[in-house]
């Protein structure tokens, strides 16, 4: 059975190929003024990711982003967020506008019976590699990164305090029932196809205990606000000893700490996840200052962060990430019973 993927429509069809992501690139970079003299897919996962090359050694990333994630006015709404973010000093890249202005277009991806719409954006090229992945990292001495991680997830905070969103702003709210509601914003993890009965029995359990203690956190500006909301390792570039935030496709309303926890979470059962967490949270506290409270709420939030990494992967067989589910799967499986038992 080929891969699949979910299309505009909603429906299920074939995965386009890199020549057909490629194309639809092509195809796009007119809106910008931009003359190509190469195109590269550099990586896909929620949304496939071009390296564009120009004249006189420049280069810009342009993103096709998958279908029915991100409204025009929710990814018109990152790129104003992610400008007073740079604005205010925040090692970010920012979007390109089209000529006629806005700065995201449709773009028909595939051919025939699989063609499907996507919606395109360019940002400024970053250099440098990420730190990690969503799951792991691969950079030695990655203990040394995380009070900068923590500098710019309190920056990230900060920066909250003093903003006020522009009429119209619109983002997903990663609160009690974005998370773990009815229909969470990552889907229904304890009920996701591949797992096994007992699996889902547990995953159940874990989601009533989960519920039951972010119901208690309270969701006044003081605790929750706009936060990147995916940040780990693989959104993190490091060139030298700088570090750039990128990819702010799940931007929204969260609690803080729920940001620290995304950060912290490539790190689960590594000998240097309690240094890495002193490390985070001395960067944070430099900038903004961090309650007692919610540095105990990371533990709850990486258990929600394990568990809710099914349901992302359930609903995209179609990524190479997904050759990792037997092990997020076990990740959840012990948060799961670390929560039960305790």
């Amino acid at each position: 059975m080929p891969p699949l993927f979910l299309a505009f429509s909603g429906t299920l069809s074939q995965m386009p190929t890199r020549e057909e992501f490629i194309k639809a690139a092509t195809a796009a970079a007119p809106a910008w003024g931009l003359n190509p003299t190469a195109i590269e897919v550099l990586s896909h996962s929620e949304n496939v990711v071009c390296r564009v090359v120009l004249g006189d050694n420049k280069q810009v990333v342009m993103r096709l982003h998958r279908p029915g994630y991100n409204s025009l006015i929710e990814l018109e709404s990152e790129v104003q967020w992610v400008a007073s973010l740079a604005a205010a000093g925040m090692p970010v890249p920012t979007a390109l506008p089209m000529l006629d202005g806005g700065h995201y277009c449709l773009v028909d991806v595939g051919v025939n019976d699989d063609t499907e719409q996507r919606m395109v954006g360019v940002v400024e090229w970053v250099e440098g590699s990420p730190l990690g992945t969503p799951l792991a990292n691969t950079h030695e001495g990655i203990v040394d990164h995380y009070a900068t991680i923590g500098k710019l997830a309190g920056k990230i905070r900060e920066h909250h305090t003093n903003w006020n969103p522009p009429q119209g702003f619109q983002r997903r709210r990663w609160d009690l029932e974005g998370l773990l509601g009815d229909e969470p914003l990552w889907g229904r993890f304890w009920e996701a196809e591949p797992l096994t009965g007992a699996q889902k029995e547990l995953f159940g359990a874990a989601r009533d205990i989960l519920y039951r203690e972010l119901s208690g956190l309270s969701t006044e500006p003081d605790r929750f606000g706009l936060i990147h909301s995916d940040l780990h390792l693989g959104n993190l570039m490091v060139d030298g000893d700088d570090l750039t935030v990128i990819d702010f496709d799940d931007a929204g309303f969260g609690w803080f700490s729920h940001e620290l926890a995304c950060a912290l979470h490539p790190g689960l059962g590594e000998p240097w996840f309690v240094e890495a967490e002193a490390a985070i949270i001395e960067g944070y506290s430099s900038l903004h200052p961090i309650s007692q409270d919610e540095i105990e709420s990371i533990n709850t939030f990486l258990a929600v962060r394990s568990l809710m990494i099914v349901g992302w992967l359930t609903a995209r067989p179609e990524l190479p990430a997904y050759t990792y589910f037997p092990l997020v799967v076990a990740r959840a499986e012990a948060a799961a019973d670390a929560l039960i038992k305790h």
